[in-house]
């Protein structure tokens, strides 16, 4: 660090991500071989869990007569799967991703920031694949390309930093405390059911205001159907209410990660 000692701490910031960036880029690559190393189908596991999910729940909701309004049920259910795996995996891989790089952690000065990124990076890769799928079922459903699409990015980034925010907040616990992380899919279930992914959200608003308005996963999802199914702009009330959340979450999940990172070498 002397080298940088006349910067101001912005640059001393700036050059310290820098020197890891070939390690981000190596564990990402080593991440994503290791989950597709010696199976048979490779890297189609990545787009597997959306499509049986969607299976799974138009299914459901075909069983129940939710009201897709007027979408083909494949498309409804479909849009609103696969951002909802790529939120789920990313909040739940996080913690397992800093406890499996302890070893790491004990050879060398690595930021701890860089593992929550790996994970998130890995899981944006398995949802690109996902969204390629998708974009080829809607075709085939012959539902257009429209404008709408235009909310994609924002969309998709909103996802991936809902997901960062669960998965840092719950790391930063289980790294102690090991209960987040065996019921950490049950607290996914429970908020995948308070969520509008086999529903609309209408039908959500209607019976459950209060998670309507608080839940931001709700806008987000909410979000995706009416860009990609229905050609709509998302609702920007439910948007920015999820986007507040989010930040506000990020405002407790950040710093109290970077605070209890500090002793992980001592306890992985």
């Amino acid at each position: 660090m002397s080298q940088w000692s006349n910067n101001n701490p912005a640059q001393d910031r700036f050059h310290y991500w820098l020197s890891y960036w070939n390690l981000l880029i190596s564990l990402v690559s080593r991440d994503i071989r290791a989950r597709y190393r010696r199976t048979f189908l490779g890297p189609l596991w990545a787009i597997i869990p959306a499509i049986l999910a969607t299976v799974i729940f138009s299914f459901l909701s075909g069983l129940v007569s939710v009201d897709t309004e007027g979408a083909p049920r494949l498309a409804f259910t479909f849009a609103a799967t696969v951002p909802w795996t790529f939120f789920q995996s990313t909040a739940v891989r996080i913690p397992h991703g800093v406890l499996g790089n302890g070893a790491l952690l004990r050879k060398m000065p690595v930021p701890r920031q860089i593992f929550p990124v790996v994970v998130l990076l890995t899981t944006f890769f398995d949802f690109l694949m996902s969204f390629v799928v998708l974009v080829v079922t809607l075709q085939l459903l012959s539902i257009p390309i429209t404008s709408a699409w235009l909310w994609l990015p924002l969309l998709i980034f909103m996802t991936g930093l809902l997901g960062w925010v669960v998965g840092i907040g719950v790391a930063a616990f289980t790294i102690y405390r090991r209960d987040l992380l065996h019921g950490m899919q049950h607290l996914m279930q429970v908020w995948l059911i308070l969520t509008p992914v086999i529903y609309s959200a209408k039908e959500l608003e209607s019976g459950l205001q209060l998670v309507h308005s608080l839940n931001p996963a709700v806008g987000i999802i909410d979000g995706f159907r009416r860009v990609l199914v229905f050609g709509q702009p998302p609702d920007v009330a439910l948007l920015v209410s999820s986007m507040v959340i989010t930040c506000a979450g990020l405002a407790v999940a950040y710093p109290l990660y970077r605070i209890l990172s500090q002793y992980f070498t001592d306890v992985v």
